[in-house]
């Protein structure tokens, strides 16, 4: 007796199961855009298994049909979709276009492009669609991205996108377990939500994506510096920080330029020897012990020359100056010191 087939992921939230080509593209069709299906070998059988899970505007879907087929939508409606094939391959051809994907390329079909699919027999696929408008007021400017392409691909050998791929396959497997309880917390679908579509700021070219948006700049900002002032302990990479924003590093380091900004790794090291130097400050006053190497590794400088050259370049003494006892005078014209020198960075 042959193995049953491993059930889909999100099969607890089945839309579409069809064994004909005008069932399936009728079905399908209804939920996407309308389209022509057909089979590369009539002999084999169609199993086509649609599920859906949907949060706010956008939805997750996974669409497998179990036999080889084209699907010739002609025009597409008016949606994007990011394309995750979780099993197979599929090739995607337009005029201008030929793409292939599989589990290490991911493809974003346009809103209303001209073209068409291939998909393997054993093609599945998890499929993050979104609604134009629900995108554009995101991540664009008033106007759709110019661009006539039918689909873009993107590489997991990139970080960025193999940092959102993989978030976006934990959100699904979760989903997928607890689908039901998450469905009930709207806060959390939307969190879910705007995660995802974090991936058109991340996956689009840079001049499709643009400068919407004061807001998002904001907002992506206070997010990184919140993850920056709770981490001081420790030298922070660019994709960690941008991760926790939900931007890609490019886009972070944009918005903080745009907000007249230092870079968020400048930012990050400048509040790391704000804290060391207060520590230092504070031990200096009280005569509480305490030695510079250990202030050092506190807040995640490893290298100790380097540490010492930054912090006499930003406060104007060494930490072992700062930690020497001083008159009461002293400190009060070194904090006013300080406190101008903050003023003029920021």
């Amino acid at each position: 007796m042959s193995p049953l087939p491993a059930p889909l992921l999100l099969d607890s939230f089945p839309l579409v199961r069809a064994t004909t080509v005008e069932q399936a593209s009728r079905e399908i069709g209804q939920v996407f855009s309308r389209h022509d299906l057909s089979m590369h070998d009539e002999t084999e059988i169609l199993d086509a298994c649609h599920n859906q899970v949907r949060l706010q505007e956008s939805s997750l879907n996974v669409l497998s049909y179990g036999a080889d087929v084209t699907i010739d939508p002609g025009q597409r409606g008016d949606f994007y979709m990011v394309q995750i094939p979780l099993r197979g391959s599929a090739r995607l051809e337009s005029k201008d276009d030929d793409i292939a994907i599989d589990t290490d390329v991911l493809s974003i079909l346009q809103p209303q492009g001209h073209g068409r699919m291939h998909w393997s027999s054993d093609c599945e696929m998890l499929l993050f669609s979104a609604p134009s408008q629900l995108v554009q007021r995101r991540f664009f400017n008033d106007s759709a991205p110019k661009h006539a392409d039918f689909a873009l691909s993107r590489s997991r050998r990139d970080p960025g996108v193999a940092a959102w791929w993989q978030a976006a396959m934990d959100i699904t497997h979760n989903m997928d377990r607890f689908g039901s309880l998450w469905l009930t917390h709207r806060a959390a679908c939307a969190s879910m939500e705007e995660f995802l579509l974090s991936a058109f700021a991340l996956l689009m070219p840079e001049e499709a994506t643009s400068t919407r948006p004061e807001r998002n700049n904001e907002r992506c900002v206070r997010r990184a510096k919140e993850y920056i002032h709770a981490h001081l302990d420790r030298a922070l990479t660019l994709c960690e920080i941008a991760d926790h924003a939900c931007v890609s590093a490019r886009t972070l380091e944009a918005a903080f330029r745009r907000q007249g900004e230092p870079s968020p790794l400048s930012y990050a090291r400048e509040q790391r020897l704000r804290a060391a130097h207060e520590l230092l400050c504070n031990a200096s006053r009280s005569g509480r012990p305490v030695g510079v190497t250990e202030v050092a590794l506190n807040f995640g400088f490893v290298h100790l020359g380097r540490f010492a050259e930054q912090y006499r370049k930003r406060f104007g003494c060494s930490p072992s100056d700062t930690l020497r006892p001083r008159s009461p005078a002293f400190f009060a014209n070194n904090f006013r010191r300080t406190e101008l020198s903050l003023s003029h960075a920021a």
